[in-house]
């Protein structure tokens, strides 16, 4: 997990470096140029924006991250792991024969519908309570989410973070003007003074654009994970659970 995050950290790495480059030479070009100054074109002023830009690139790579795990484990619906057909009943043999089949299935593939299964084949193989077996996957379902939502930390710290970067830039650029303020009574001691402020307003701007973005998806990540654990809970009862012979 953490060789991959490393990865992750080092393409947002390049990826930043790559657009403040692109903005630095565009920049340049354009001197006057006030959409660029505001995305950090400017250097070193524009560092704070590209500090925030890292958070960003790295967020969205946390949260892809994410994105493919749920969808790794949504296709464990389509592997047929239980059976579908109306009215099949399972008794305890057939209960141990597919746990049985789990175990062999988990050496290839690493669904967590898998466990699950595996998890309510056992409970009801001790107990013979289907009721005792539903609450092993429904108390399960439950692990598997805080487990994901914990591996979440990570993303909501960045999402955190890019604001607060914005804000320091904010406060670097208002102590930088008020250290010019003894200057503002010529017209290049003003310039200075506009100048660090517009740092100042500038950072907060992008950063709280960039949390705005971030979070919009890690919400729409976090719902498709609520609907994945939703639909696991479902599958088991009604392929599962309602198919135990009483």
């Amino acid at each position: 997990m953490m060789n991959n995050r490393l990865t992750r950290l080092l393409i947002s790495v390049a990826a930043t470096a790559v657009l403040m480059t692109v903005l630095a030479l565009a920049a340049s070009a354009n001197p006057d140029s006030r959409i660029l100054t505001l995305l950090g074109g400017n250097l070193p002023a524009g560092l704070i924006q590209g500090a925030t830009y890292l958070l960003f690139f790295f967020g969205l790579m946390e949260i892809l991250a994410v994105n493919q795990k749920i969808s790794y484990e949504n296709d464990a619906f389509s592997a047929q792991l239980l059976p579908e057909k109306e009215n099949w009943v399972l008794d305890v043999d057939e209960v141990n024969q597919l746990k049985l089949n789990m175990q062999h299935l988990e050496r290839t593939h690493h669904f967590l519908l898998i466990d699950l299964i595996k998890k309510a084949a056992t409970k009801y193989r001790l107990s013979k309570s289907s009721a005792e077996a539903l609450a092993v996957v429904e108390a399960q379902v439950g692990i598997y989410s805080r487990e994901m939502d914990s591996e979440q930390s990570f993303i909501n710290y960045v999402a955190w973070a890019i604001p607060s970067v914005g804000f320091i830039g904010t406060v670097i650029g208002i102590a930088a003007s008020l250290g010019y303020a003894s200057d503002a009574a010529t017209a290049e001691g003003i310039k200075k003074v506009t100048d660090a402020l517009s740092v100042a307003f500038d950072t907060t701007l992008v950063a709280l654009f960039l949390s705005i973005v971030l979070m919009l998806v890690i919400h729409a990540v976090q719902k498709r994970q609520d609907e994945l654990f939703t639909r696991m809970n479902s599958y088991m009862i009604e392929n599962l659970i309602n198919r135990f012979y009483k």
